[in-house]
């Protein structure tokens, strides 16, 4: 008997008899239904937890349609995560899930061309609620996808649809501003810009910004090497780039790219802060401990992650109707030495 009890499954009505509440009631509060009280939502959800109790989503699928998961897309390159912002992000999205009782599922696409069939299998077969995107495009196949079958999701970044649905993002225009602003203080000859690949909006947006403020300047117009955001991309390219002479000013879009360039500066005999300046993004972990230490911008990665999360919380069982959320969060410099020349 003992053993049965220990394994029984405890439902709906189990927790009703406890609270004094119909099992109508109990299902609405666990479902955060605004036509319960907040008070019987918290008791109920209180003895739910207190009874161990866990939904069985297979029948909730069955039922309605609902899967109670969030699907996160990971765009390409996935070498030890594109950003740390992703890994703040699952962190965060993880969190506030399991506080609903639903779940997280990642999806990762190896090449770009993969990714609107891994969104269309997330939609076609069920396999969750809502989906993130990342890396918008101009003419984003994913999103056009996602808005045609009235699929609900956010995407991290602004796309050709700003009004059609949610989105968070980065002000990478202002970073690109930043950049430029910093390694001016070192009085370079010659500026380049390293940034990913084009069509992706932020870089567009980040080389655009750059360029208008060595414009505003009086800088001349740098050049713009558009690759993927990787060290081993960094490392490689760095050699030309300091082949162009002393004096060299570096703007990266993200640390990854900066690694880079340390690294086959001390390969080369190269001395950053002498020869070569050089300015990151983002903030990576270890980007203070370089020498010299990094400059670089900020976007605080929890606050983008909670933002986001708070977001796609909020798009879970509405409409395909707007209004729809929308947010640029604005970069802040972290001015180290690694901006300025002797």
């Amino acid at each position: 008997m003992a053993k049965e009890a220990m394994y029984k499954r405890v439902g709906l009505k189990e927790i009703a008899q406890e609270v004094g509440v119909d099992v109508s009631t109990v299902s609405r509060a666990l479902r955060d239904d605004p036509r319960v009280k907040t008070e019987t939502t918290q008791v109920v959800r209180r003895k739910a937890h207190e009874l161990g109790y866990r939904p069985n989503r297979l029948a909730r699928a069955l039922r309605g349609g609902k899967t109670d998961r969030v699907a996160v897309l990971l765009s390409p390159p996935q070498v030890r995560f594109a950003s740390p912002i992703f890994l703040e992000l699952l962190a965060t999205l993880d969190q506030l899930l399991r506080a609903r009782s639903m779940t997280l599922a990642v999806f990762a696409a190896h090449r770009r061309d993969e990714e609107r069939d891994i969104v269309r299998s997330i939609v076609e077969d069920r396999l969750a609620d809502a989906v993130v995107i990342g890396r918008t495009q101009e003419s984003d196949a994913r999103v056009r996808y996602l808005l045609e079958a009235g699929f609900p999701f956010v995407t991290f970044g602004r796309t050709d649809w700003p009004d059609r649905h949610p989105w968070v993002d980065i002000d990478y225009a202002k970073a690109g501003r930043l950049a430029i602003e910093a390694l001016m203080q070192g009085k370079p000859a010659r500026i380049s810009i390293l940034a990913a690949p084009r069509g992706l909006r932020f870089a567009d947006g980040y080389v655009a910004g750059a360029r208008a403020a060595a414009s505003e300047l009086g800088a001349p117009d740098p050049d713009a090497w558009r690759i993927e955001m990787t060290e081993a991309a960094g490392e490689e390219l760095a050699p030309g780039l300091f082949r162009d002479g002393p004096r060299h000013a570096i703007a990266c879009i993200q640390d990854s790219l900066a690694f880079g360039l340390y690294r086959a500066a001390a390969r080369e005999g190269r001395v950053i802060g002498h020869d070569i300046s050089v300015f990151g993004g983002q903030n990576f972990p270890g980007s203070e401990h370089t020498a010299p230490p990094l400059s670089t911008f900020s976007t605080e990665d929890r606050t983008v992650a909670e933002r986001l999360s708070e977001v796609v919380i909020a798009r879970l069982g509405q409409t395909s109707d707007g209004p729809f959320e929308n947010e640029v969060l604005h970069p802040a410099p972290l001015l180290r030495k690694s901006h300025l020349l002797d």
